[in-house]
């Protein structure tokens, strides 16, 4: 693993609470420059809808910024530093800091602050009720249905790292292809959170 993707594993399992959302947005941007483009692919979001707008600014800040990936990477690492990750720092994996998701990532933690369960598809797999998820799927809901964030249980359950509910939506028949609104597939959600045990299991 380079130290980019272990900076970047470190900050999806160890968010502090007292992160500015600025920090968070450049970060985002920067893991956007790295892994996607130098340049946000889509046409700008409209003035209602404010998170989507910041990141696409964020992202668009750091492709006129930063000339090469490797000037992006190097910031990024200066500000996981500041954040408390180290070079070489193992990755640590617990069910509490997986609930946080991550951030300065295109993880679905950005556009969902809180883990709450609202009886949605979404709201158990983020919740990690797997109780609940067996009894709605008895109802032969849209497993593929996204939320207003453009989100689907399987990106929202990849990305939070919940194994049982990642298995239990694909033999249900969840779409493992679909993208989100950034582009991302959960497999990719579940690389850029630092989730191996979901990401083998995504691609088997």
């Amino acid at each position: 693993m380079s130290s980019f993707d272990n900076a970047v594993a470190y900050l999806s399992n160890s968010t502090p609470s007292d992160v500015p959302s600025t920090v968070k947005l450049e970060l985002y941007g920067l893991f956007k420059f790295v892994t996607v483009s130098s340049l946000p692919t889509s046409p700008r979001p409209s003035i209602f809808d404010f998170t989507g707008r910041a990141k696409w600014d964020a992202w668009a800040a750091a492709g006129n910024k930063y000339t090469d990936k490797s000037a992006a990477q190097a910031r990024y690492l200066e500000i996981a530093q500041s954040l408390g990750w180290t070079e070489g720092k193992a990755v640590e994996s617990t069910s509490e800091n997986k609930s946080n998701g991550g951030f300065g990532v295109s993880v679905s933690a950005m556009e969902r602050p809180k883990d709450e369960d609202d009886g949605t598809l979404q709201g158990l797999a983020v919740s990690n009720d797997l109780e609940g998820l067996t009894v709605l799927l008895q109802k032969n809901p849209d497993l593929n249905a996204t939320d207003e964030y453009g989100y689907t249980a399987l990106h929202l359950a990849s990305d939070r790292g919940h194994l049982a509910i990642v298995e239990l939506l694909l033999k249900n028949g969840a779409d493992r292809t679909i993208k989100d609104e950034d582009g991302l597939s959960a497999l990719e959600l579940a690389e850029a959170a630092g989730h191996q045990s979901v990401v083998k299991l995504l691609n088997t």
